[in-house]
């Protein structure tokens, strides 16, 4: 497993984690290439029911925290001086736990990646966590360490379903989600998300994770799932929508429970 330390990339991909508006917007300042300019889709699910509670800054059901998968493909753009089109890769940890200790994230990255994507997207992930400040420790925790592994994406026919797949390791197969009586899926927008701020919401037909060599596994199937499209700049970033402003923990005020504690009054 392999760590990353910052490098040339960090300043430009510190703005990638961005997370509440910022009155400085990128427009602001002197023209030059954007540092960053992505296109693609993220696919995400976790142990929680829908809709997901920590995309409207609530506790997540459990207080373990939030397990998680978060895949991403970029269909073209780049970060840096680095060329991210055609990437894949997949977070999988737990977070927003009560006991921060307890909070992980390991990510794996398609063995179609170039050692320089591979480089940077690892230099990513550290500026992304250093960005957070002591957020880090909620939102993704200890970075265990991040592999290459066969992994390949699925689009339904129809377009509403959407799988990922890392044999022996992952599967993620999901469809969206639609009302009886409606025609298109259910969304919502509005929402904390690194990649935007508005998704589809989707029904996770299975969600299992066995890793021998990390040793974590789970089996989700059936709990949350979510879809989005994305074009992430500098000018959207700025804008907000990001993790940045996320405060559902004691230690920022909310002294709220989680969902697992919620006691029926009813009598």
């Amino acid at each position: 497993m392999k760590r990353f330390p910052a490098g040339a990339l960090m300043a430009a991909l510190a703005l990638l984690a961005c997370g509440c508006s910022s009155n400085e917007s990128a427009s602001e300042k002197p023209a030059a290439k954007a540092a960053f300019d992505l296109e693609g889709w993220r696919l995400i699910g976790c142990c929680c029911g829908s809709p997901c509670p920590c995309r409207v800054n609530k506790k997540p059901l459990h207080c373990h925290g939030c397990d998680h998968s978060d895949a991403v493909h970029i269909d073209k753009g780049y970060a840096g001086h680095v060329d991210f089109s055609g990437m894949t890769w997949v977070v999988v940890g737990r977070g927003f736990g009560q006991d921060t200790k307890e909070n992980w994230v390991y990510v794996y990255v398609a063995d179609t990646a170039t050692e320089e994507q591979y480089k940077a997207l690892g230099e990513m992930l550290t500026a992304d966590l250093k960005s957070w400040g002591d957020k880090a420790a909620h939102l993704a925790g200890k970075f265990v360490g991040m592999r290459k592994v066969p992994l390949t994406t699925k689009l339904d026919a129809d377009g509403r379903g959407w799988t990922v797949s890392i044999p022996g390791i992952l599967e993620l197969k999901t469809r969206a989600i639609v009302n009886p009586g409606r025609t298109e899926p259910v969304r919502s927008t509005g929402v904390m998300d690194a990649w935007g701020d508005s998704f589809t919401h989707c029904e996770p037909v299975t969600h299992t994770l066995t890793d021998k060599l990390t040793g974590y596994s789970w089996n989700l199937s059936g709990r949350q799932a979510n879809f989005a499209e994305f074009h992430l700049t500098p000018e959207k970033k700025a804008a907000g929508g990001g993790w940045g402003c996320w405060t559902a923990n004691a230690e920022y005020g909310d002294k709220g429970p989680y969902e697992e504690q919620l006691k029926d009054e009813h009598k």
